[in-house]
């Protein structure tokens, strides 16, 4: 799975967005080998970082309150913006990403058995010969999806061709029109149980 940067400072209370600044400039230091051209330079970091530090040493008017308000977006974008870079940079690398100063968004796994599909139905394809199978996408909680379909309606499920795809729709070709299909799907979660749906069918073109 692709290691991603988190970026957004907004959860950030005034102070802890000041240090977490300072440690991405300290980690990110002008000799580092592993991010050798930042984008933005380091110092538009630190010259941000310490506009931003001024306007907390003295606040209370609303004219103040404004300026803080200011610099805070200012060290937000460029923070954002060195995120992308180091996004870029990483190599998929988690422990790299990390050494950047920059926290990096958890990695969802699949839960467990997974519930009956909703929203199972399946649809003519563009062409002749084609239908298209869809449920409901579980979001995270799936690893993968797999659909099985047969045009012999007394045969074993167990024995129908299986497609198993990452995305909740698919296209099932090489069908014999004039003969009904037969589908059924399921998430695959964590455990190898899989919850079947009901099995609908419908004439091929």
């Amino acid at each position: 799975m692709k290691v991603r940067i988190k970026t957004g400072f907004t959860r950030y209370k005034d102070n802890e967005l000041l240090v977490k600044a300072r440690k991405i400039r300290k980690c990110m230091n002008d000799d580092s080998i592993e991010y050798p051209s930042p984008t933005p330079p380091l110092s538009a970091v630190s010259t941000k970082t310490n506009a931003y530090r001024d306007t907390l040493k003295d606040r209370g008017s609303k004219v103040k309150t404004a300026a803080k308000k200011s610099a805070r977006k200012a060290l937000e974008d460029v923070l954002n913006k060195l995120g992308i870079y180091v996004q870029i940079n990483c190599g998929n690398d988690e422990a790299k990403a990390l050494r950047s100063g920059y926290d990096i968004r958890k990695k969802a796994e699949p839960v467990g058995d997974l519930p009956k599909p909703e929203k199972f139905t399946i649809e003519p394809g563009l062409n002749s010969h084609e239908i298209f199978a869809s449920m409901k996408s579980y979001g995270y909680k799936a690893g993968t999806y797999v659909y099985r379909y047969t045009q012999d309606e007394n045969s074993d499920p167990e024995t129908w061709k299986t497609i198993v795809s990452t995305n909740p729709k698919v296209l099932i070709e090489g069908l014999e029109s004039g003969k009904k299909v037969f589908v059924r799907g399921a998430g695959v979660g964590a455990s190898n149980n899989l919850v079947w749906s009901h099995t609908i069918s419908m004439y091929v073109q």
